[in-house]
């Protein structure tokens, strides 16, 4: 598994998995706070299994989930772009750019929502994989 930002962005994790969105719903994911238009790349090689497009109402905004043979799914949400062909079924490679850092959906700040479903089930809080992975504080871009 890798950072899903790139290391020159100026970035931070939030451990705020499980917190209450609203009266209804808590939150299944971290969130890494990051300027808009920052990379954003795979964490793990799999496949492009759903794709999220933003509109009016929508909560997740722009994102997509990539899923490994296995079942168990990332998925990111608020991307401002999708990298030139990522589309539904695309195949991808630990480490590709998949589009970049955004604010759509109901997001008031530029992050990636980021979420980790082991297996295809439900939601398990991913700071525990993100943070030993934390690149924020790394000044030099990916190759």
């Amino acid at each position: 598994m890798i950072f899903p930002l790139d290391p020159a962005s100026d970035c931070y994790v939030l451990d705020n998995f499980g917190d209450a969105r609203g009266s209804t719903r808590l939150h299944e994911g971290v969130d890494i706070i990051a300027a808009k238009g920052n990379l954003l790349y795979a964490v793990v090689s799999g496949r492009i299994s759903k794709m999220y497009w933003d509109f009016p109402g929508a909560l997740a905004g722009n994102g997509l989930r990539i899923e490994q043979p296995n079942g168990t799914y990332f998925t990111y949400l608020h991307m401002d772009t999708f990298a030139e062909g990522i589309v539904l079924g695309s195949k991808v490679t630990a480490g590709q750019v998949i589009g970049t850092v955004g604010a759509t959906g109901n997001a008031a700040t530029p992050h990636l929502h980021f979420e980790v479903h082991p297996g295809g089930g439900a939601a398990v809080n991913p700071y525990p994989l993100i943070k030993p992975l934390d690149d924020c504080a790394n000044t030099t871009p990916r190759a």
